[in-house]
């Protein structure tokens, strides 16, 4: 049977089942494709953001630490905020820089790199003696170590999967909130046992076997689909789209950073004991453990960008309700499970989100270019939410609460706008297979991106 013959039986067979026939000849030959070693791929992924974001979650236990003890003498509180917010943001500002590195060296040297950068912090963050070494160390070393590890992770799945898209990358950056809760329970239970010296060399050692067993399994179709590892691309920065959901990302992202630094403070002002906002911290990453699959399962039926929009306009729902008039354990518990379920939705959709605006092709150079955004907001954002914030009595985080609820609606928002312009656009495409891979941008009227947003189409959006 020729290929042609091929294509056009799986033609008929995609519009029985009314799913569009994308790329049929790679499905057909390649055998991985939603299964086999795509799988393996995912648990590699899944290791990558285990040992980053994870990791970095921790950092709220060291925060906790050196302010308490006085470990750097005459830093003050808004010292290791800094730090925080230079370990979570810098690196990810040069996005971009990393993916054109990364299409340069390859994959796996990229991700071995950034390796070597989070092994080297964290030991010399172990043995520093002044303010200045752990701002180079645990702040500046370990951020870039983190963003040349975990760009790829964001990206090396999709390709490797059509009909359960969002579900596998839903899966793989679980390791997120699994991560978080075995380093912010087991780094604390370290410290008070060994030191925050051992600490630190004991993340380090552990991040660096699974980085590297992660390296060893994984796999890329970067080939296959012509992927593209430029700096910035034209074509994407003339997307009407592309902006829309850069204004998603610096909202959403506004939003996730001040609640996960804030709640366990939060519960504290309210007159509870550390270990106690310790709880409603895990609760927030538990909440992700269950969310973000959630969000992947329902996305691939949905469509990406409708269950991001249903999320965040949740989110603010639950800050609304909840966090403002919060006064108790239990309330605070709550929340942040609830707040975790929904709230980290932007890390499971977004490389599909970022297919069905500029499509496979162009997704590593749109991804880096949207997170140069991500990365400032979340760099910014703690600094907001704490200048928000005054006093020690919960009710003095009302202010805090309703800038996090405001960037959730936004957030909510602009994804909702972003759905009627996808729509729109896709109802003017020839077919279905030329949007994905991919003519990005036919001028779409504003009025008719209105109309459907509340539309729902044969085709997911």
């Amino acid at each position: 049977m020729s290929l042609e013959e091929v294509k056009s039986r799986v033609t008929v067979v995609s519009e029985e089942k009314g799913t569009p026939p994308e790329c049929p000849d790679v499905e057909l030959i390649d055998k991985d494709v939603d299964g086999g070693y795509a799988w393996v791929v995912v648990f590699s992924a899944f290791l990558l953001t285990f040992s980053t974001w994870g990791l970095n979650s921790a950092y709220g236990i060291y925060f906790a630490y050196y302010v308490n003890s006085n470990h750097f003498p005459g830093a003050r509180v808004i010292d290791y905020a800094a730090v925080g917010g230079i370990s979570f943001g810098v690196g990810l500002s040069f996005s971009p820089v990393v993916n054109f590195i990364q299409g340069k060296i390859g994959t796996k040297a990229t991700i071995l790199l950034g390796n070597c950068m989070q092994f080297a912090s964290l030991i010399m963050a172990s043995f520093a003696v002044n303010l200045w070494q752990l701002y180079l160390t645990q702040g500046l070393l370990q951020s870039f170590g983190m963003c040349f590890i975990s760009l790829p992770a964001m990206t090396i799945v999709t390709p490797w999967f059509r009909r359960k898209r969002v579900l596998a990358n839903a899966i793989s950056v679980t390791g997120s909130g699994v991560g978080g809760l075995v380093f912010v329970l087991s780094i604390q239970k370290v410290i008070e046992t060994r030191g925050v010296h051992w600490a630190l060399r004991a993340q380090a050692i552990i991040s660096a076997v699974l980085v590297l067993l992660a390296a060893v399994l994984i796999r890329t179709k970067n080939k296959q689909h012509h992927i593209e590892f430029t700096v910035v691309d034209k074509a994407v920065a003339q997307c009407v789209g592309f902006w829309i959901y850069c204004f998603y990302l610096v909202t959403s992202m506004l939003g996730y950073v001040v609640v996960m630094y804030s709640l366990a403070d939060f519960t504290i002002s309210l007159g509870y004991t550390s270990n106690q906002g310790a709880i409603v911290s895990a609760m927030l990453q538990v909440g992700f453990c269950i969310g973000r699959p959630l969000a992947g399962f329902l996305a691939d039926r949905l469509g990406s960008i409708t269950v991001t929009t249903i999320s965040y306009f949740m989110a603010a729902i639950f800050t609304f309700g909840i966090w403002v008039p919060a006064k108790n354990f239990a309330t605070a518990v709550a929340l942040g499970l609830l707040e975790g379920i929904f709230m980290g939705t932007v890390f499971p959709t977004s490389a599909s989100n970022i297919i069905r605006i500029v499509g496979m092709r162009k997704l590593n150079v749109a991804f880096c270019m949207s997170w140069f955004f991500f990365a400032v907001s979340a760099l910014f954002s703690q600094l907001i939410g704490s200048s928000l914030t005054s006093g020690s009595s919960g009710g003095e985080y009302r202010n805090t609460a309703i800038f996090a609820g405001a960037c959730f609606l936004g957030a909510g928002l602009s994804t909702l706008i972003l759905r009627g312009y996808i729509a729109a656009r896709d109802r003017q495409s020839v077919s279905a297979e030329a949007q994905d891979n991919n003519e990005m941008d036919n001028f779409v009227p504003p009025l008719e991106a209105f109309k459907y947003c509340f539309k729902w189409t044969k085709r997911r959006v």
